[in-house]
């Protein structure tokens, strides 16, 4: 089973953590252009070779939603749409679909962009080309609440491309972590081109200081997953990675 990493602050300090590593993996690069992003792919191949995919996870600015729904400033899809399909270089995205949680006023100044932001996205997802093909993540969602997220663009039923959920049982409250993972996992396996499974967290991320997986609980889910098939799982985040958690991903080398 392949264990990747998401990296949401490629700084020096966070991409040295890939020296502790004794495995190859994948890295999941966040990056405001594509130009920012080559430059970082440049650097991290350059200094670590056990880096075997590295994938362009495109964010927006904070005021324009800062990830992808049809909530976000249209201006802003446009731009990394475009931006994306004028490189000659190919790379894999990562397309975060997530509401715009950091400006929920983009709620209501968006509101005459929602069905021409959803019509790009579902474009988008459906044409994805071989020299960029996209992995969606998103949030686990249920019933009425899946259904609400699905017409913003933030939740998926299925799709031709591949998918992760982000299965980040440190930040559920008052749930039977294990059995929302196995739920979520089971549901959701079979109804993409590929499925991967992202967990976490390790470190927080741009919404500040967030409670922590147990290594204990990490193994657990680690080896679920690893039971159901899986072929990839990723890790938010990079920068977060120590001693503790490193012996628990030894074990799925």
């Amino acid at each position: 089973m392949q264990i990747s990493f998401f990296e949401e602050y490629p700084t020096d300090e966070n991409l040295a953590k890939l020296k502790l590593l004794p495995f190859k993996t994948s890295l999941y690069l966040a990056a405001e252009s594509v130009g920012q992003f080559l430059e970082l792919r440049s650097r991290v191949r350059r200094q670590y070779k056990n880096v075997d995919k590295i994938v362009y996870w495109p964010i927006l600015k904070v005021n324009e939603g800062y990830w992808i729904s049809a909530f976000s400033k249209n201006a802003a899809i446009k731009r990394i749409i475009l931006d994306i399909n004028s490189s000659k270089e190919k790379f894999p995205i990562l397309w975060d679909a997530e509401l715009p949680l950091l400006n929920k006023k983009l709620y209501f100044t968006e509101v005459l962009n929602f069905l021409k932001n959803r019509r790009i996205i579902k474009k988008t997802l459906q044409n994805s080309n071989t020299n960029h093909p996209i992995i969606v993540a998103a949030f686990p969602q249920n019933g009425i609440s899946k259904f609400l997220h699905f017409l913003t663009g933030a939740s998926f039923y299925s799709g031709d491309f591949s998918y992760t959920d982000m299965i980040y049982t440190s930040l559920l409250k008052n749930v039977n972590k294990m059995e929302f993972l196995k739920r979520t996992v089971r549901e959701s396996s079979d109804k993409f081109n590929q499925y991967i499974v992202s967990l976490g967290l390790i470190a927080g991320g741009v919404e500040g200081e967030a409670p922590l997986i147990s290594k204990e609980n990490l193994l657990k889910e680690l080896e679920f997953v690893e039971k159901q098939g899986i072929n990839e799982v990723v890790i938010y985040r990079l920068g977060g990675l120590n001693k503790e958690y490193l012996s628990v991903l030894k074990k799925f080398d």
